[in-house]
């Protein structure tokens, strides 16, 4: 299976999960009160088809704001999300960086 479909696989995952959708939902209520619950709740339970309709660059965009690196290792894969403090996107691998710690690069 190719290394990007194993990363969308992890971020569909993680922003699918019953707590990360609560707390969108429970954010959304503020934001946009006007909102209801299955208009929040629905899209996110259906992201993977969801993000396939995004453009390739779209895609691209949203795995770089939401996770930090993709590290490669006998164990498998692993998808550090980003913290709220950390920088939107960072396109390239950092000077240093272990090899096996690649950045998503959308070219």
């Amino acid at each position: 299976m190719p290394i990007e479909e194993l990363v969308t696989q992890q971020i569909v995952a993680a922003l699918s999960a019953p707590h990360i959708v609560q707390s969108v939902w429970g954010r959304m209520q503020h934001i946009h009160p006007e909102l209801t619950e299955p208009q929040v709740v629905l899209p996110m339970r259906n992201l993977a088809s969801l993000r396939r309709e995004l453009f390739p660059a779209e895609q691209c965009r949203l795995a770089q704001l939401l996770i930090e690196r993709v590290v490669i290792a006998d164990g498998g894969l692993e998808c550090p999300r980003r913290s709220k403090i950390d920088p939107p996107c960072r396109p390239n691998i950092d000077p240093g960086m272990d090899a096996d710690q690649m950045l998503i690069d959308c070219g």
